[in-house]
């Protein structure tokens, strides 16, 4: 039944030509790229074996670090997370990523996920643990939703202790006019397209650009420099993060070579 489901998928993204491309994300991964690259080459980040790049875990967990140390540089003044208590909701690939990361730099991490199996890996690994509907009020320098989406809402956000939230976790708004509401309560709020960006921009920047593992990862780190740009924008204009990015991201559709 899955490898019907995925070959029909396959099928669908194959008659879009390559204006659809796409990527493992929750509930696949690699191996389900194989059977759509079957169909189609834009599916992306199959093994390497089969032509692709693996697992995105690891360069989207580093575009989501770049992203923070930018965030906690406007929000704290220093993009060191050394001390900070950061609690991250999602403790799966990407979110142990992060962790790690975080771990390295001398931050005291605290992780939640639903799957309690999760939790002997987390504290034997020195870090904290929240149960899931402990974890958003928890006592936070920065926030990192890392599992799924529509978590940020009217009843959640004031639940927050955290100044900055950043993370991998896509559609976590569940209107846009929540970006108002964190701005007005004093958080600084990555667009979370942006922070989750690394494992697609590292899955194009070597499979359809050429790019050398350096070049790409590089373009990774890079996300940090486009953080930079969204939040002093957002600072200059009296605006939210999510306002300036879509500017931004505006800007550069109507001019491309810009």
């Amino acid at each position: 039944m899955r490898e019907a489901a995925l070959e029909d998928l396959g099928e669908l993204i194959a008659s879009f030509q390559g204006s659809y491309r796409t990527g493992p994300d929750v509930g696949t991964g690699p191996e389900d790229m194989v059977v759509l690259r079957r169909f189609s080459p834009y599916a992306y980040c199959a093994p390497q074996e089969h032509g692709g790049t693996g697992n995105s875990g690891g360069p989207t967990a580093a575009g989501v670090l770049a992203a923070l140390r930018a965030g906690a540089r406007q929000v704290f003044g220093d993009a060191s997370c050394t001390g900070r208590t950061v609690v991250i909701s999602g403790f799966g690939s990407v979110g142990s990523g992060i962790a790690a990361g975080l771990a390295a730099e001398g931050a005291h991490v605290v992780v939640s996920d639903l799957d309690a199996s999760r939790k002997e890996t987390a504290l034997a690994s020195g870090y904290g643990w929240a149960e899931p509907g402990q974890a958003l009020s928890a006592p936070a320098d920065i926030r990192v939703p890392a599992a799924v989406g529509g978590v940020l809402d009217d009843v959640t956000v004031p639940q927050i202790t955290a100044r900055l939230v950043v993370g991998p976790a896509n559609n976590q708004l569940t209107e846009e006019r929540v970006a108002d509401v964190l701005a007005e309560r004093g958080i600084v709020w990555v667009p979370d397209y942006v922070a989750s960006a690394g494992g697609i921009a590292y899955a194009l920047s070597r499979e359809s650009e050429g790019y050398s593992h350096e070049a790409a990862q590089k373009r990774v780190e890079d996300i940090g420099d486009t953080v930079t740009r969204i939040l002093d924008l957002a600072l200059a204009t009296g605006t939210n993060p999510l306002r300036a990015a879509q500017q931004i991201a505006e800007r550069r559709l109507a001019s491309p070579a810009s």
